[in-house]
């Protein structure tokens, strides 16, 4: 890989922003290296991958159109596909109607009486999921759209057979259970209560190996909480609230932006709530404020909780960044930090490393308990900065690094097992990535035991994309 970059200088854009053309079929990639003769599964992908058409000109990173991407690792081979989500977002925006779209960072044209009542249009962004034989495409402004595993095409909402209201939110970051199979999330929704500052609280949602969703709790709010992630434990959901909070009265009655009408509210402080699986009783405790956007993995651990999460010193520097997201300087980065509940209520965190990280993973097969590495990224396009993928072992704080060149964009690592018997690092990285001076993107895969060796294997495809918020490896091929 060349050292130099390509980017745009002349709108101060950088290269991977701009808008990324479908695979309508699948292409094989070109690949340098030998793909594992034991890897074969399909990696799919989920990110924002236009954030300009039909007159709608996103002010915000997480208004982007979202672009679900899929390699399928078979043979030795790569195929390459992706599809646009087809969200009425994306249809108003291919009929030209572009302006009459409210997003996060966007108002509607219309003005006041445009905007009143409206929430922002669901980009289904963020994330994709598989499981219970379901491809779903999810972020934080919408509910779950169901996606064909081969061909991508958009297949319409998922309610889970009608159990999902229609106005509750389905959060972008559900857990798998990888000893039940049972896939854990929450969503905002209306929660009445007596003497209740808002009629909001979080519902919690279980849904079987075969697809059924159950509802464990629902939890009553005093405030709006930007929620964007939870932690899983082998007995409870933990949700660590920070005080990022919306005013719904000025969001909906459309005086500003659905950002603008957000804001950090330090003296609210942090509300940790822990929620039995299955329902129950649950548990809130108070601590001072805690700024953090996403969780690795928690585990119960003598009777005390611990979430792994990327900890923030001040809100601006994760909120910044995604607003002013075509600076071509952009980095986004927090410390991988351990919070622990102590079964007296005592809240104390501990970075693990100085280094700024963001987009934590681990191996899936840890979920909910015990585990040694994490694995991050340095989510940056900065000429000073060098984008890696970084391994942290928990256990003595060593950390290893896989530099790319300055001027590429790297996404989330994601943990493949040799087998499914291998031990927690015995395996591969793999993570896709925006190569600047090839302005295309590709797939690259590293030794996870040793990941600051060169690649094991890079399959180019003939195209750019920005690499995506979040994804999911499965055996499908």
């Amino acid at each position: 890989m060349s050292p130099t970059t390509s980017l745009d200088l002349s709108t101060g854009t950088h290269p991977v922003l701009r808008p990324a053309l479908e695979a309508g079929a699948e292409v094989l990639a070109d690949i340098t290296g030998t793909i594992p003769a034991e890897l074969r599964g399909t990696l799919y992908r989920n990110g924002p991958g236009r954030w300009e058409a039909g007159g709608f000109i996103a002010q915000h990173a997480f208004d982007g159109d979202g672009l679900v991407s899929k390699f399928v690792i078979d043979g030795g081979t790569v195929r390459f596909r992706s599809q646009y989500v087809r969200t009425p977002k994306f249809a108003a925006e291919e009929a030209g109607k572009g302006a009459g779209v409210r997003g996060i960072g966007n108002q509607r044209s219309g003005g006041l009486l445009g905007n009143l009542g409206r929430f922002p249009a669901d980009s289904a962004n963020t994330h994709a999921v598989v499981h219970a034989e379901r491809l779903l495409a999810l972020s934080d402004a919408g509910r779950p759209w169901e996606l064909d595993l081969d061909d991508l095409s958009t297949r319409g909402v998922c309610t889970f057979d009608g159990k999902l209201s229609p106005v509750s939110r389905f959060s972008p970051h559900p857990h798998l259970d990888p000893i039940s199979g049972e896939m854990f999330n929450f969503g905002l929704d209306f929660a009445p209560r007596i003497a209740a500052k808002l009629p909001i609280g979080l519902k919690c949602y279980r849904v079987d190996p075969s697809g059924r969703m159950h509802v464990d709790a629902t939890v009553p709010l005093d405030h709006a909480y930007i929620q964007h992630d939870f932690a899983l434990t082998e007995h409870y959901y933990v949700f660590v609230l920070a005080p990022i909070i919306a005013d719904p009265i000025q969001a909906m009655l459309g005086h500003r932006t659905a950002e603008l009408a957000t804001s950090y509210r330090a003296d609210v402080g942090t509300k940790i709530v822990i929620v039995p699986r299955g329902g129950g009783k649950h548990r809130e405790i108070d601590c001072p404020p805690l700024v953090y956007v996403h969780i690795n993995n928690a585990f119960e651990d003598r009777g005390d909780i611990v979430v792994d999460l990327t900890r923030y010193d001040d809100y601006r520097e994760f909120f910044d960044p995604v607003r002013d997201f075509r600076n071509p300087n952009f980095a986004i980065g927090g410390f991988a930090s351990r919070l622990r509940v102590t079964t007296g209520d005592r809240v104390t965190v501990e970075d693990f490393t100085e280094m700024r990280t963001e987009l934590p993973q681990h191996d899936w097969r840890r979920t909910s308990r015990p585990y040694r590495y994490g694995y991050h990224a340095t989510v940056s396009a900065d000429r000073s900065m060098t984008p890696r993928i970084v391994k942290i072992d928990i256990e003595t704080g060593a950390h290893h690094e896989h530099a790319f060149d300055v001027g590429d964009v790297v996404g989330e690592p994601m943990f493949v097992p040799r087998s499914a018997t291998a031990a927690e690092d015995d395996g591969w990285l793999l993570t896709v990535a925006y190569l600047a001076a090839e302005d295309r993107s590709a797939l690259v895969i590293l030794d996870a035991a040793n990941p600051e060796k060169p690649p094991i294997a890079v399959a180019r495809v003939d195209r750019h994309f920005f690499p995506g918020f979040h994804g999911s490896f499965t055996s499908r091929v």
